[in-house]
């Protein structure tokens, strides 16, 4: 038993290299017979003797979180996801008891609320309506040697969460055959009944996952000059009016498809050429007079960093 412990202690350490698709399965028999021949008087004779081990169950499991990144929230979202992947590492059939925790990160951060976890039932990394709850004790996954679950953590995001703000859960899995100090054996608690023997990851397994709050806001300011003929400012009749619109994004996130339309006022008449955004003259594709709104001036903005800084449109028209 000695001898076929240390041996499972080390394909533990050589599964946490990477090479679990080649362990021996729990309650397999490794065979080994061994054979001597001789002659007695020209008469040949053989013996055998062999020693069979069955394979001990080794208990692992790792979780990962799938999202790569942070994943982008806005404050007041709801049913937001984080995708976690939970492996049986080990080398026969284990059930697993999934737990969440909230884990607060340093600097600015909002606590994840109405926080619950998930089957990524329709295979989507985001929460479905059809993503089944999970339970502890009632539907624990029960996964194969190296098979895999999605697993999902669902959280809303408070209202008052403020722009790059982290929120932090923490989705762990631990193996109902055994856990504790790498080595542990639980005595016939493996499949088939032979031994459990806790590898590596001690039967027991966590990956945090991460929420940032990215938010996108666009301040909106409208101004007006006029020019009148012979150098006044008055309003009359073949005045110009130069209208100034200026659009200042900000927040950590990019707003996408932003469109400036000013409808341009009755008894007044739109000056050719006079469409300026940022100080060159609009191009067609960008931005049109009566064109893609009739009657207004429109400005195609795109898709904006919170950073981008102010734009300024600006277009005249003249007074009848």
């Amino acid at each position: 038993m000695r001898k076929l412990l240390l041996s499972l202690l080390a394909l533990s350490g050589a599964c946490a290299m990477g090479v679990r698709a080649a362990d021996a399965p729990a309650g397999s028999v490794i065979v080994n017979t061994a054979q001597v021949s001789y002659q007695i008087s020209g008469t040949p004779y053989t013996q055998s003797a062999s020693a069979n081990l069955t394979v001990a169950q080794l208990v692992d499991v790792t979780v990962t979180w799938q999202n790569g990144s942070d994943v982008s929230v806005t404050a007041g979202a709801t049913n937001q996801a984080l995708l976690f992947k939970v492996t049986n590492t080990g080398n026969g059939p284990d059930v697993f008891t999934l737990g969440k925790t909230l884990v607060t990160p340093a600097g600015t951060h909002f606590t994840p609320a109405s926080c619950l976890v998930y089957f990524d039932t329709a295979n989507t990394g985001v929460f479905d309506p059809s993503d089944v709850l999970y339970t502890s004790g009632s539907n624990d996954p029960h996964l194969a040697q190296n098979q895999s679950q999605n697993m999902l953590i669902v959280c809303n995001v408070p209202s008052g969460a403020v722009d790059t703000a982290l929120g932090e859960m923490q989705l762990g899995a631990t193996s109902k055959t055994a856990s504790g100090s790498f080595g542990t054996v639980n005595a016939g608690g493996g499949v088939g009944g032979v031994d459990a023997v806790v590898g590596t990851t001690t039967g027991i397994s966590n990956a945090i996952g991460i929420y940032k709050v990215s938010q996108f806001a666009v301040a909106y300011v409208k101004s007006a000059s006029v020019s009148a003929p012979g150098g006044g400012h008055q309003a009359v009749s073949g005045a110009t009016i130069e209208y100034t619109l200026t659009v200042t994004p900000s927040g950590s996130a990019n707003g996408a498809n932003l469109v400036v339309t000013d409808p341009v006022p009755a008894d007044t008449t739109f000056v050719p050429g006079s469409l300026l955004l940022n100080g060159a003259v609009v191009g067609a594709g960008t931005g049109d007079f009566n064109v893609t709104v009739p009657g207004a001036v429109t400005v195609k903005l795109g898709s904006l960093a919170g950073s981008a800084g102010a734009q300024v449109v600006k277009f005249q028209v003249t007074i009848n």
